[in-house]
């Protein structure tokens, strides 16, 4: 099981970078690496719905889970494995804004 879940930081960087390359487009696989991405950045404000992994190409799906395995078991997070990632992942919250928790599940804790 063990080597199933390995991931190198090479692969770790690669998949990162493909998923912010995606992120910046306007489509249903844009919208899926980012939940991705900004899940792994902070859990709290975002969530992956999981369910829109189904719209990834298997391509981007691989990148996705190697993403996923990266931070868990190298316990590095995404904006550390690319330059200017900070700065990167400050980017897309702005740009992926409606899909914060606060933003996306507001209406359900309305008064």
């Amino acid at each position: 099981m063990r080597s199933q879940l390995a991931v190198t930081e090479s692969d770790y960087r690669e998949a990162v970078e493909a998923l912010v390359k995606l992120a910046w487009g306007d489509t249903s696989g844009s919208r899926a690496a980012a939940q991705v991405l900004l899940s792994l950045y902070n859990g709290a404000a975002w969530h992956v719905d999981l369910t829109d992994l189904g719209v990834l190409d298997l391509t981007n799906l691989q990148y996705a889970l190697i993403a996923i395995r990266g931070r868990v078991v190298m316990m590095k997070e995404p904006h550390g494995m690319m330059e200017n990632g900070a700065q990167i992942f400050e980017e897309l919250c702005a740009r992926w804004q409606h899909m914060n928790t606060w933003e996306r599940y507001a209406d359900k804790y309305k008064d």
